[in-house]
Order: C-alpha cells, then structure tokens, then sequence
C-alpha cells in the first residue's frame, strides 16, 4: 500500500509539473551570453499565431534612431515614434549629451520598457552616465543580443575593444556563427554607434568612418549573412545599397544590386546610418557612391517585418510625418 500511494505521488508531482511547464508562456529572447533587460517582456502579438496550415508569423515594426540628446527635437521624434507603436526601439548610442542620463530617461519614459540601447561616445564620457544606463535598463554588458519572432539582433559597443581576439569579438562571432546556422531565423541585424561607411559631412567633429570597425566586422558580416546594419554618430540619414566587403579598397564597398528601393536575396547588407532622433544635424558635403538615398532632418527609421516574416520594409519617417525613403528587403 505504501510503494503505491508513493508511486501515485511521483504520477501525480510529474503531471502537475507538465501542466505547470505547459501555462508559462514562452518569450522569444536570447541573451547569448549576456544578460539584457531585466524587466523587457514582448506583447502576447508577438508570439507566432498558429492555424490550420501552420505557423504564420504576425507583422510587427520596430524603431531605430541615434544621436538623441535633450532637445524639443528629441521630443517630436518620440512622439513620432509613438504614433506607429514600434514593438521596441533600438536607441543607436549617444543618448543623452548632459553630464547624466536624467533628462533622456525622462523624454523616453514612455517607450522605457520597450527600449534596447547602444552605446556611444557620449555615453560612457562619465563613469556615473554609464553606470545609469547600466542599471536603469539592466545591462550587465554593453554588448549582447536578442531574438524577435524570426529576426536576431546584435548590439555592438563600439565604446569598448573590438578588434579580432578581443572579448567582443569573440561574442560577436560567436553569436553571429551560432544564429547563422538556426533554421528559426531568417533575419540577421547589427546595430552599433560608430561609423563604418558614411558620406562625408564636413563638421569637423570625428564623424568619419573608422577602418578598424569596417575591415574587421564587414567580412564577418558577409560571412554570417548578416541583412541589415544601423550605425549613427553623423547626425543625418544616409541608406546604402546592398555591399560587400572590398578587399582591395574598403573604403569604396562593392555594390550587389544598384536598384533604388527594393531587394530581392541580395548578396550583401544594407547599412543605415539614423543619427537624426534630436541632436544638432550635421549638413552633408556630398553623397558616397554606394549610399543610395540621403536626407538632412530629424526623423527615426521605421522596419516592419511583414508578409510572414519574409519582408523587411524600411520607412524614414520625418518628424512632419513625410517619408524620405523606403525600401523593401525580401526573401
């Protein structure tokens, strides 16, 4: 009698654990090594909705912007930001320009929850800024990565050593080699701060793109099919076409597909530099030959992923709510 109502107490504790298992809702993020916002969680639209034919994957749009200091311009790039309710915001480094975080944090309070930062220049000026950032948004590293539905990202610091053998560089590959080979992903984007490609623009404040952070992370990026990289630090909009890495000239990448708007499997990525979400713009002085479109403004660019995560449609979207490009990467 005691060896069966033992063994109906193990039946009974490994259904409830199984029913325990099955009620908590997934959540598609992966910290891959390094820990990400702590209190970051995903709306249940984000999940893949399944029906009688499968796993269709639901439409979602995220924001991305750079360069955002505390300014009436950074107010109307929030609130333009608001007004399509990204599932998060990608904050492309140089976030606050005041001795401390407050006055960002403040402005961004309404989308705080949902927002993953990069780091720049003027964010770890100041041990204590940094040490904000830190805690506020509860990173325990400056780089890391995370999953979205059928889309991986992977923040940069370009703050911190990143060349080959560096501790970041080895997370970069790592990541990238790993998420390359998942048959649950089809998309690959690399946000980061610093300047790997720009058109120049002559303000004279160390806005030119650095060699080091091109010729080490475009050839690793071609490699692991990397779609789309987003950079700021030039306070402008600039958009290339899909390029590859030149190996006899790298300032001037190969262009893959020389169509204005719209992609189709190109070989190569796309980089976008947004440094336009509020701080002083810096005026063009020309145009890059692989940059396909280029705007002076205030703005954020806006990705939806759509048509069952196999379209990635990118929007910039001015502060007076007109569009200064588009462009459709498909697969």
């Amino acid at each position: 009698m005691i060896k069966l109502k033992s063994g109906i107490l193990t039946v009974s504790i490994i259904i409830l654990s199984i029913i325990i298992i099955m009620t908590i809702p997934s959540i598609s993020i992966e910290k891959s090594g390094i820990a990400i916002k702590n209190h970051y969680a995903y709306s249940s639209s984000s999940y893949p909705a399944t029906t009688a034919a499968g796993i269709t994957l639901a439409d979602f749009n995220f924001a991305a912007a750079g360069d955002w200091g505390c300014t009436p311009d950074t107010t109307d790039t929030l609130k333009n930001i608001i007004d399509h309710d990204p599932e998060f915001v990608l904050a492309l480094g140089d976030l606050s320009y005041e001795d401390n975080a407050k006055c960002w944090l403040d402005i961004i309070s309404p989308v705080a929850n949902k927002t993953m930062i990069a780091f720049g220049n003027h964010d770890t000026d100041s041990p204590t800024k940094l040490r904000d950032y830190m805690d506020f948004f509860g990173l325990k590293g400056q780089y890391y990565s995370f999953n979205f539905q059928n889309v991986h990202f992977t923040v940069m610091s370009t703050e911190l050593p990143y060349e080959e053998g560096s501790a970041q560089y080895n997370f970069v590959n790592n990541d990238l080699s790993k998420v390359y080979l998942n048959p649950d992903i089809d998309w690959i984007v690399v946000d980061y701060h610093s300047l790997a490609y720009t058109s120049p623009a002559n303000i004279g404040k160390g806005n030119s793109a650095e060699k080091e952070l091109r010729d080490t992370y475009h050839p690793l990026f071609v490699k692991y099919g990397v779609d789309l990289v987003l950079q700021a630090h030039n306070h402008n909009y600039q958009r290339s076409y899909p390029i590859i890495y030149n190996n006899d000239n790298s300032t001037n990448p190969i262009i893959t597909d020389t169509n204005k708007n719209n992609y189709y499997d190109p070989k190569g990525m796309v980089f976008g530099t947004i440094g336009t979400a509020g701080a002083e713009i810096y005026p063009l002085t020309g145009q890059a030959p692989y940059v396909a479109t280029q705007y002076v403004g205030f703005g954020f660019l806006n990705v939806e992923v759509i048509n069952d995560g196999t379209t990635l449609s990118g929007k910039f979207i001015a502060n007076d709510g007109t569009i200064k490009d588009q462009f459709t990467l498909t697969k």
